[in-house]
């Protein structure tokens, strides 16, 4: 299993160890009790199932032609649409749907092909995952731009297991098991609290977060702790989320 130490992640003000944006530092194998894997290889999702293991990570590199097309979504209209999918669904399927969702909120999916097909396979890697982890059931599909921060507060899902990915913006941001206080988290304390005296990390756009929820078997008590990240002022934040 590849992955990397937790301190060469990245926080919200930028990377702890001196890498760039996109760039990966040397992977190391995480100690046997630590409750976050970042990998490389999208097979290697499948260590979420793992009792010890509440979020995996796949640190993509970013797409410019994506990136490019997300660049011109509209930001006086805010896109806030979410579909079923059922487990048999295929990649071209989901596309399919994705694609009317677009249209249904009056975003021209034209120039969009790129970011749709991503979404899509995301959507068909997810349901391969919760087949595999939770048995065949339907999963919801998200699709978001915000312009103000939607979950502030530090929290735990309501789900078995939850996918997201930002292509616009800043990343979700979480907080590994071992630094959060569940108490302080239970008894609805101020996000200081929460951390315990940590700093969050967070997502670099386009990687894939997959965060294992309250309601995954085993985990209760366990679910992945994160929160949404800031907005900048006349900016948009893109967001993809998978739940099941």
């Amino acid at each position: 299993m590849t992955a990397m130490a937790l301190n060469d992640l990245a926080t919200p003000q930028g990377p702890v160890a001196s890498e760039s944006r996109f760039e990966s530092a040397a992977p190391r194998r995480l100690p046997p009790l630590t409750s976050v894997i970042l990998v490389d290889d999208a097979q290697q999702l499948d260590h979420i199932g793992d009792p010890r293991i509440s979020l995996a990570l796949w640190r993509r590199g970013f797409d410019p032609k994506i990136e490019r097309a997300v660049a011109g979504l509209p930001t006086e209209r805010l896109l806030n649409g979410r579909i079923a999918l059922g487990s048999t669904e295929t990649q071209a399927q989901c596309m399919a749907r994705l694609q009317d969702l677009l249209q249904e909120h009056a975003v021209e999916p034209a120039g969009l092909g790129w970011w749709l097909a991503d979404m899509a396979m995301l959507a068909e890697l997810f349901n391969g995952l919760v087949k595999r982890t939770l048995g065949p059931r339907p999963i919801t599909a998200r699709v978001e731009t915000l312009d103000r921060v939607s979950c502030p507060r530090f929290h735990v899902d309501r789900t078995g297991l939850r996918l997201l990915c930002t292509y616009r913006g800043l990343g979700t941001e979480w907080l590994p098991n071992e630094e959060i206080d569940r108490s302080a988290l239970a008894n609805r304390q101020p996000n200081e609290v929460i951390q315990h005296g940590s700093q969050p990390r967070a997502l670099q756009p386009f990687w894939v977060g997959l965060f294992k929820g309250e309601c995954f078997p085993g985990n209760a008590g366990r679910g992945q702790v994160h929160r949404s990240p800031a907005v900048p002022p006349d900016d948009l934040r893109v967001l993809f989320c998978l739940d099941a």
